[in-house]
């Protein structure tokens, strides 16, 4: 199995390019526009495999998608949530789906909040464990960051504290040795006190993140809204180009 992160000089976006070896086929999930031709190039460095799965783990409101790019470089399928609302042609993703290609599977776990189509993505490697049925990592998109969780205020909806809450008490259920994986480092805006570490584990995160740590609803949506942050003017047209996916 390959794993590889490409980090943004800018925005600390974080793309994740991973597949097994085996079956030649190669996940990208999040991609960012700018990181496109980086993407293509490094799996050119793996000259058996192709780009066969795009995914978004939500629709970005902090810069401009890459999908529509890759797609029309590589022919590979994109994938979204069932609940997005973009407008041009994907697959759409169900809570609990799995897909597998040779060694490895990933599933689907739905978890909105920070957008209404947000999902977290469970890996498995079936050469590390032969039933499958333990994940090793999880790509949290903007729902968990190191050392934070994703801001709520994109979709304009107060349901959203709510819904964050849970979709974060479904990630505390996870196997402390499970290793997260989120769609953003420090630079980011689409959360506050973000770590400049890419990776950590739900373990770690349970103790020292002080949100996610927290397992009392009401105490968590009061830290929630203690906080202010200012929502970037262009959070509405990246929102809106990402839907109709433009590029420009």
């Amino acid at each position: 199995m390959i794993f590889r992160q490409i980090i943004s000089s800018s925005g600390g976006c974080i793309t994740y390019i991973f597949g097994c070896t085996q079956s030649g086929e190669i996940f990208v999930v999040d991609p960012k526009y700018e990181l496109v031709n980086e993407i293509v190039k490094l799996v050119e460095t793996f000259p058996d495999m192709k780009i066969t799965y795009i995914i978004d783990t939500h629709t970005h409101a902090d810069h401009i998608s890459g999908v529509r790019k890759l797609q029309s470089l590589t022919n590979a399928n994109v994938y979204y949530f069932e609940e997005s609302n973009v407008k041009f042609p994907v697959e759409r993703l169900r809570d609990g789906e799995e897909i597998k290609s040779g060694n490895v599977k990933i599933k689907v776990l739905y978890t909105p909040g920070h957008t209404p189509d947000s999902i977290s993505i469970l890996i498995y490697d079936r050469r590390r464990d032969e039933s499958w049925n333990e994940p090793w990592a999880v790509l949290t998109g903007d729902t968990l960051f190191v050392g934070s969780v994703g801001r709520i205020d994109i979709a304009g909806n107060e349901d959203a504290i709510g819904h964050l809450f849970n979709s974060l008490s479904k990630l505390k259920e996870l196997p402390d040795y499970v290793e997260i994986y989120p769609a953003h480092t420090s630079g980011s805006v689409c959360g506050v006190g973000l770590s400049g570490k890419p990776s950590s584990t739900i373990g770690f995160e349970k103790r020292f993140n002080n949100l996610f740590k927290i397992n009392d609803k009401e105490k968590f949506l009061e830290k929630i809204r203690e906080i202010k942050i200012p929502k970037p003017k262009e959070f509405d047209e990246y929102i809106r180009k990402n839907l109709e996916g433009l590029t420009d």
